[in-house]
């Protein structure tokens, strides 16, 4: 029985989870390394203190000794606690009775230290009340970065959208955006807060609700209380910091069910309470949605209650993507163009019609996101000529541009007058390029006149290179 005490000493002191052991009166019998390292205490004045004395609760408050009153098991309970020294403290912890003939003989806590994670959450949170990232594109006071006026379009299908969401601003009901990664949802909805008078001087509050931990997330959106577990303290939830403003959560279908249960009753009931807390607090500010794939299939799939889709769906916004409006591709690219060149302090001084070709013509799976970013490394890559070329570009775009092959011959009558189209205006591209497209240099190379290589350009929809604005 020694040997096997002691076996068992040894795995608790192992394992990654901070363990602590009382008997059913609260008088702490185990107290493992893990949890000597995150509370900051020796287990030498723990071990044999009742729980009273080693942190500052009383009975009435404490998770692990409820289980005595309950009978029940406590299941990922986030706690917020000071140490003795007074260190802000985080954690997820499971407390559960022992029974030995039918009778409760101990009680353990079995915790997994969240600090780092609340810390970088807190940092993000930081940064997100200054600004929303990027260097290049200024805050605007109330943690957003865009307005409607921002999006770059020229396509009747997103200008379609611009009005909708125009529409959309004017009213406080909740919202819900869809579209694939990388469209700009986020950029809809900032718009919208900025473009509402009621909302744009208040906060903008965004959450991602697939990056954050279920058992951090209620805490987070809803805040805590003071008492209502063992150390906790007041926070205020999301909630409660986007005030009149907006709280946007993004990739709702990623939030547990039971979360959405909870997040139901505060959007239909316009109320919520802290965790831990008794008392009911208006919800004052305006929710808007978003996810990444179409809704109505996230409610099929059961990733997002039917119900909660019902009540975040008076107004929908569907974000098409970028292969569905090939004739912003142009004027993004000049846009972001533009934007890191000024970033990086590059000169651009053309691009060729042919890359703004290649560029109609790529799937961009990544949309406007992908787009960006590949333009953002090809800035940074630029020679001093100021001449965006594909090998700028990284190499998964590239292979697609370079050596490009002849249309496949059809075997027909018209076959050899289709080569000859493709090689005239293969050759007649080729001499304009080495000619930094000086028609009439290029028609002496050719040997042909001026009027008949213009003629020709127009006939094989040869045009110019983009020159950047």
């Amino acid at each position: 029985m020694e040997k096997e005490s002691y076996c068992y000493s040894t795995i608790l002191n192992t394992i990654n989870e901070g363990v602590i052991l009382s008997n059913p009166k609260g008088y702490i019998t185990f107290y493992n390394k893990q949890i000597q390292k995150f509370e900051g205490l020796d287990a030498a004045n723990v071990v044999g203190r009742h729980m009273t004395e080693v942190y500052n609760i009383t009975e009435e408050v404490s998770e692990h000794l409820s289980i005595l009153k309950t009978k029940k098991p406590i299941i990922d309970r986030y706690q917020k606690f000071l140490t003795a020294d007074n260190r802000e403290l985080y954690s997820i912890g499971s407390s559960y009775p022992i029974y030995k003939n039918g009778e409760i003989i101990a009680l353990f806590t079995v915790c997994r230290n969240l600090t780092k994670i609340q810390e970088l959450l807190n940092k993000t949170m930081q940064v997100q009340e200054k600004a929303l990232g990027n260097t290049y594109i200024e805050d605007m006071g109330n943690n957003t970065r865009f307005q409607l006026g921002d999006i770059v379009t020229n396509s009747s299908v997103m200008l379609e959208v611009l009005e909708k969401a125009r529409k959309a601003a004017l009213v406080n009901a909740p919202v819900l955006v869809w579209g694939e990664t990388g469209t700009g949802k986020e950029l809809f909805v900032q718009g919208i807060h900025n473009e509402n008078p009621l909302t744009r001087k208040e906060p903008f509050i965004a959450v991602n609700c697939a990056a954050i931990p279920e058992s951090l997330l209620e805490s987070l959106l809803f805040g805590t209380t003071k008492g209502s577990f063992t150390g906790s303290v007041e926070t205020a939830g999301l909630f409660e910091q986007a005030h009149k403003g907006t709280l946007y959560l993004d990739e709702i279908n990623s939030m547990p069910l039971n979360l959405q249960a909870k997040l139901l009753r505060a959007v239909q009931e316009k109320k919520y309470r802290k965790l831990g807390g008794k008392e009911e607090l208006p919800v004052k500010c305006r929710i808007i949605s978003s996810t990444n794939l179409d809704p109505l299939h996230c409610v099929a799939k059961e990733m997002l209650r039917k119900d909660l889709y019902y009540r975040l769906s008076v107004l929908v916004l569907e974000i098409p993507p970028l292969a569905k409006r090939k004739e912003d591709i142009p004027l993004l690219m000049n846009h972001f163009i533009n934007t890191f060149s000024a970033k990086y302090g590059k000169r651009v001084s053309r691009i060729s019609f042919d890359l703004v070709d290649a560029f109609c013509n790529y799937p961009w799976s990544g949309n406007v996101r992908e787009l960006e970013h590949v333009i953002e490394s090809a800035i940074t890559m630029i020679n001093e000529e100021g001449i965006l070329l594909p090998e700028h570009f990284p190499p998964s775009l590239r292979h697609k541009w370079e050596n490009p092959l002849p249309p496949p011959i059809k075997t027909s009558a018209n076959g050899l007058l289709e080569i000859l189209d493709y090689t005239e205006k293969e050759t007649i591209r080729k001499a304009l390029e080495e000619c930094n497209w000086n028609v009439s240099m290029s028609a002496r190379r050719l040997k042909i006149g001026r009027q008949n290589l213009q003629y020709r350009m127009k006939k094989n929809n040869i045009r110019p290179p983009v020159i950047i604005t």
